[in-house]
C-alpha cells in the first residue's frame, strides 16, 4: 500500500488552462446535506417520491444513493427519464426469478440508462474502454482500495464532463449495490459525491489525502468501482444551485 504521506503527490490536482471546460460543481451545491431516505427519488416532474412506489408523494425532501445520482443527472445531463426508464433492466437478467438476484445489476443499469444516447466510456487505470455490448459481470472497473489505480484515473478526469459510477461487491451473488458520481472542478480538484444510509448527501475531495482517506474508510475490501465518463449534451441545461421543488 502507498503510504498516506505520499497521497498528496500521487493525487495532485491536474493543472487546467484558462480555457478550461465548464465547472459543474456549483450546480450540485444544494444536494450537499440532503438527508438519506430509503428508496427516495426526485421524479422528472420535480416531485419527491419513491422508486418502488412512484404513486406516493414523500412528506419531505430526501434521496437514496440512486435518487441522488438521478437528481444530479437531471441537472448536469438534462436527463428527463421517468423513474421506470431510469431503472429499466437493460438485459432482462434481474428480477424476482433471476438466479443472479433481483437487483444484482441495478447500479450498473442506472448509470447506463442515465447516460443513454450520450458519448460515454469506462475510465480504467490503463485507459478507457467502450461500454457497448458489456454487462455488469464483465465490466466492474477497479478495486476501490487500489491507490495506484486511483493515481492513474484521477488525472484523467476533466472539468466539463460528468463521471457516473457504480460500485459492486460479491456476497451471495455479485451485486452493483451503490452509485456515486465524480466531477473535476476548474481548479483541478476531483470531487466524489454520494449519500449513504443514516447520513446525507456529501462530497469528498479525492485530490487531497484527507478526502481520499475518508472515502477509503467508508468502504470495506472487495468493492470495485466502475467510473463512466459522460459528455453532457451540447446544449447543456442551466445549472441551479438551489430550488428543488418541494424544499
Amino acid at each position: 500500500m502507498v503510504p498516506v504521506l505520499l497521497l498528496s503527490s500521487l493525487f495532485a490536482a491536474a493543472p487546467t488552462s484558462p480555457a478550461a471546460a465548464r465547472d459543474f460543481t456549483p450546480g450540485l451545491r444544494d444536494l450537499i446535506g440532503i438527508g438519506y431516505v430509503n428508496d427516495a427519488a426526485l421524479d422528472e416532474t420535480g416531485r419527491w417520491t419513491f422508486f418502488e412506489h412512484p404513486e406516493k408523494t414523500a412528506d419531505a425532501p430526501g434521496l437514496n444513493c440512486s435518487g441522488f445520482v438521478l437528481a444530479a443527472a437531471q441537472r448536469l445531463l438534462g436527463c428527463k427519464l421517468t423513474l421506470a426508464q431510469a431503472t429499466h433492466d437493460r438485459l432482462g437478467d434481474s428480477g424476482d426469478e433471476s438466479p443472479l438476484g433481483k437487483d444484482w445489476d441495478f447500479g450498473f443499469d442506472l448509470v447506463l440508462n442515465l447516460s443513454e444516447g450520450l458519448a460515454r466510456r469506462a475510465v480504467l487505470p490503463d485507459g478507457t474502454e467502450e461500454i457497448a455490448g458489456q454487462d455488469g459481470r464483465a465490466l466492474r472497473g477497479f478495486a476501490i482500495d487500489d491507490e495506484k489505480a486511483w493515481g492513474k484515473v484521477l488525472p484523467r478526469l476533466k472539468p466539463g464532463l460528468v463521471y457516473l459510477a457504480s460500485m459492486s461487491r460479491v456476497r451471495k451473488h455479485l451485486e452493483h449495490h451503490h452509485v456515486t458520481l465524480l466531477l473535476k472542478d476548474a481548479e483541478g480538484r476531483a470531487w466524489f459525491y454520494q449519500t449513504l444510509p443514516k447520513g446525507h448527501g456529501h462530497r469528498l475531495d479525492l485530490s487531497s489525502p484527507a478526502g481520499y482517506t475518508r472515502m477509503q474508510k467508508m468502504f470495506g475490501p472487495g468493492i470495485r468501482i466502475l467510473i463512466v465518463e459522460v459528455e453532457p449534451p451540447a446544449a447543456a441545461p442551466p445549472l441551479r444551485a438551489s430550488g428543488f421543488r418541494g424544499q
